[in-house]
Parts: C-alpha cells; structure tokens; sequence
C-alpha cells in the first residue's frame, strides 16, 4: 500500500529533478508565443497535459491548470509573453497560462520531432516524459510510465477518427434510482469513460446529450430512469439528467457483465463498452469498434486510478 509519506518523498524527488534540469536550460532560448498556440500537435499535447494534471487544491504549491512550479514561473513568462509574472499572476490569467505552456511544449516538441526522425508518437512521448521529469527518457515503469501513457491517451483522443455509433436496439431496462448509481465508483468512472470517447455533439448530427445518444431510445431510457418521458430535446437541455439516465443503463449493463465475467472488472467495461457502441457486448474486436473500446478502456483506467490513488505531483 503506498503510503503519504512515500508519496511526499517521491514528489519532492521529481520537484528536485525537475528544477535542477529545467532552470539550467531556460536561458538558452526564447520564443514568442503568439506562434505557437494555433499548431495542431502544440495544441493536443497541451490540452492532453492540462487533462492529466493532478487538481489544483488551494495552497498545493503548484499554479495553474497546468500545475507548475512556482521557480520556473517568471523566466517562463519573460521569455514567452515578455513581461515575468508572480505564480499568482500566472494562476489568475489561465489564457497567458496556456500560451506560455505552449510556447514551453513547442520548445521540446520540435527537439523531439527532430531527434525522433519527425516521429509524432515517439515525440510526443518523449515529450512528456520531459515535463514530468526533466528528461526526455527513463518513463518506462511506475509512476512516470503511468503518466506518459495517460498523457498519450488524452492526446490521441482527438487525432483518431470518429467511431460510428450503431443504433442500440430499445431493451427492458428495470427502474433504477440514477442518483444512486451516480455515487457507484465504477459505474461514475464508465458514465465519465464514455463522454470523453464520444464525437462532439454537433448541432442536427442525429444525437443527443454529450454521450451522443440516438434519439429513438431517449423517451424509454428517460422513463425507466426517472420516471418520466423526455424528448430528445429535453434530454439535450438536461445535462444532469442525461449523465444520471446513462448511469442508470451502464448500472444495468455493467451488472450483467460483471456476473458473466466472474467479476472480471476489466472484462466486464470492456464488454459494456462494446454494447454501448453496437448494442452487443461481444464482436469489437478490430477496426473502428476496436479503437473505440480501447478508447474506453483508457479513460475508464485513468479515472479509476485518479479515485484510487493520490496523484503525483510531475509540473514545474
């Protein structure tokens, strides 16, 4: 069982490692950020860092959305927006936040497409070994590898292709109270799993709410979940309802699996994702139903941990 205090010494060691390689280097550069923000790599990789950050408590001595070092703070934003910032400036300007970030990621992405032989995932990799560490390498077990493979996962979220969605055939489903479901670990990290691998809701795309729902089985799901029948665009205009009737089915769904597969956590959200996206738990074994569960899969593990276990602290 990893303890606070073993914690506490692994943080301060990444925190040591962190201020020793980074200050030395920060001088020998500087890049203006307004040229940085509209890259498409710069951008996901920033976004994939923010997602993968640990929360920002009050008085955690890190600043931003980004979680960086107090130290580093005024020689970055000299050197990326031209005037030095206190951290307590820095946390007040999240969108000076993010272009700095930027400005820092372009920095070493373009080393590491360079030594990489202009390889995205390899750089991208190495990448964010180096914004948790220091160093470009050497994240390949624990607590960095973890990291690494989380930050890749939010990455490639918005790089791969779209899944097509089938439509899930209308089944009985019994009366559940959502806002008991809502406070089930696994059933939350699922609900949450397949937000974030859903195409983004796209005005008349044919689906609803932010798990991009077919219309067909809104007034059914809606009715055995609450009680009452909604339309697809009430469903739409209720986030907390919607969050709360998806809950409601993948309680369900997950029961099912969970018995089938002995109790096999991971079997179990795979099959449930599988149905999720075809309306069967079994066959998504290839192509783009493959990707999708995968997708999941990621999301649903990163989220699992993050109620499991105390994050690292990796931003400088």
């Amino acid at each position: 069982m990893i303890t606070l205090n073993v914690i506490n010494k692994v943080i301060n060691k990444f925190q040591n490692l962190l201020l020793t390689g980074i200050i030395v280097s920060v001088g020998l550069w500087a890049i203006p950020v307004s040229a940085q923000v509209e890259d498409e790599q710069v951008n996901a990789l920033v976004e994939a860092l923010r997602l993968s950050a640990p929360p920002n408590r009050p008085n955690d001595g890190m600043y931003s959305e980004w979680q960086v070092l107090p130290a580093i703070i005024p020689s970055w934003t000299s050197q990326c927006a031209g005037q030095a910032m206190t951290p307590a400036q820095f946390e007040a300007d999240p969108a000076t936040a993010r272009s700095v970030v930027a400005c820092i990621i372009r920095r070493e992405l373009d080393i590491e497409l360079t030594d990489s032989g202009n390889n995205e995932m390899i750089a991208v990799r190495r990448t964010a070994c180096w914004w948790m560490t220091g160093k470009p390498s050497g994240c390949n077990s624990g607590a960095t590898a973890d990291y690494v493979q989380r930050v890749m996962g939010f990455y490639q979220q918005p790089h791969r292709s779209t899944p097509v969605f089938a439509q899930v055939e209308d089944q009985q489903v019994n009366t559940l109270d959502p806002q008991v479901n809502t406070l089930d670990p696994q059933v939350n990290a699922l609900v949450e799993a397949l937000r974030l691998s859903a195409p983004p809701n796209r005005p008349n795309d044919g689906m609803y709410s932010q798990w991009q729902v077919l219309p067909a089985i809104i007034p059914s799901w809606t009715s055995q979940c609450t009680g009452q029948a909604m339309t697809p665009a009430q469903f739409e205009a209720d986030p907390t309802t919607a969050r709360s009737v998806v809950a409601c089915i993948i309680r369900r769904e997950l029961d099912i699996e969970l018995t089938d597969s002995g109790n096999n956590e991971m079997i179990a959200v795979r099959r449930t994702a599988c149905w999720w996206m075809t309306g069967k738990p079994s066959g998504c074994n290839s192509g783009a139903t493959a990707d999708y569960v995968q997708r999941v899969m990621g999301f649903y593990q990163q989220y699992r941990s993050s109620q499991a276990v105390v994050p690292l602290a990796w931003k400088f």
